[in-house]
């Protein structure tokens, strides 16, 4: 009888003897420190050129330009107000609506002010009468001179009356005073309106920036000079300007109640100056509906040589 022997597979070791990996392992890692070793130096000359470079920048940058984030975009604002007291008959413009103009904003009623033209004119016409009356009677002393004078006087006045009473009827209808954007509009028809009330305010399309900068940053500034302009609603888009003018005087001088440094303890504080600019057209189209007036801005001067065309 012959018997029949089962060998075993053999059997692969499921781990690499530590001493065997760390053997493999330690030429990679020389090969790696030898690398960091060659590139080390010129990476922190890289490093330190690129450093350089950027400082450099920057203080040039600070050097040849003046920058301020207390900026922002303003504008005329014409208040419609009315010339005369009078009931509200007639709205035509809406909040944001664009004006031209000499359009018609708002109408009062006129009758009041009619009837008092109508008794005016008839005034005039009886004073006109009697001086017409009077006038041929001085040659035969039938009347004195001075009531000749006195009948002259009373027309002029009566004249003036009617005069004024047709200012009045005109003043009824109030009419845009310039292109622009309606804006506060606080009035309805039906509303009874006093002199001198403002209706609502008309924005003129036409805006520019108003930059208040440190005295201190005055020194190499002057009218135009090139600008960049960032407004803060439209992150997007740099616009260019131009230094158009500076304030006779300090914000502070224009204050309320400005500063008294004549008395007590006096401390040093920079003061400010407000510095007008102007937007190329160029720049601002497209643009013109997305800019408001009050929004605010970042302004940045380049201290160069004004430009020809602001210099003409």
């Amino acid at each position: 009888m012959s018997t029949t022997t089962i060998e075993e597979p053999a059997t692969i070791p499921d781990k690499i003897p530590a001493r065997a990996t760390s053997a493999s392992a330690a030429p990679a890692k020389k090969k790696l420190y030898a690398v960091i070793e060659r590139y080390k130096k010129p990476a922190m000359y890289a490093a330190g050129i690129i450093a350089l470079v950027v400082v450099l920048f920057y203080a040039y940058d600070a050097y040849t330009h003046e920058e301020t984030d207390d900026a922002y975009v303003t504008g005329h604002l014409h208040d419609i107000s009315t010339r005369i007291n009078g009931v509200v008959t007639d709205v035509r413009v809406d909040d944001n609506q664009f004006v031209h103009k000499g359009d018609v904003l708002v109408g009062l009623d006129p009758m009041e002010y009619q009837a008092i033209e109508a008794a005016a004119k008839a005034n005039y016409d009886v004073a006109q009468s009697n001086l017409n009356r009077l006038q041929p009677l001085i040659a035969t002393h039938a009347v004195a001179p001075e009531d000749v004078d006195k009948a002259r006087s009373t027309r002029d006045v009566d004249l003036a009356q009617d005069e004024l009473a047709k200012l009045q009827i005109a003043y009824s209808t109030i009419t845009a005073p310039a292109d622009g954007y309606i804006g506060r509009k606080n009035v309805e028809v039906g509303n009874r309106v006093s002199s001198g009330q403002t209706l609502m305010v008309v924005v003129d399309p036409n805006l520019w920036i108003v930059a208040n900068f440190k005295e201190t940053q005055l020194a190499r500034m002057k009218a135009g000079q090139p600008v960049s302009i960032s407004i803060d609603s439209i992150p997007d888009k740099v616009f260019d300007g131009t230094v158009d003018s500076f304030s006779p005087a300090t914000g502070n001088e224009f204050a309320l109640l400005p500063a008294d440094n004549s008395t007590g303890n006096f401390t040093k504080i920079v003061q400010r100056v407000p510095v007008k600019i102007v937007f190329n057209p160029d720049s601002v189209r497209g643009y013109e509906k997305r800019i408001r007036a009050g929004e605010s801005a970042v302004v940045k001067v380049a201290l160069t040589a004004p430009t020809a065309s602001a210099q003409k």
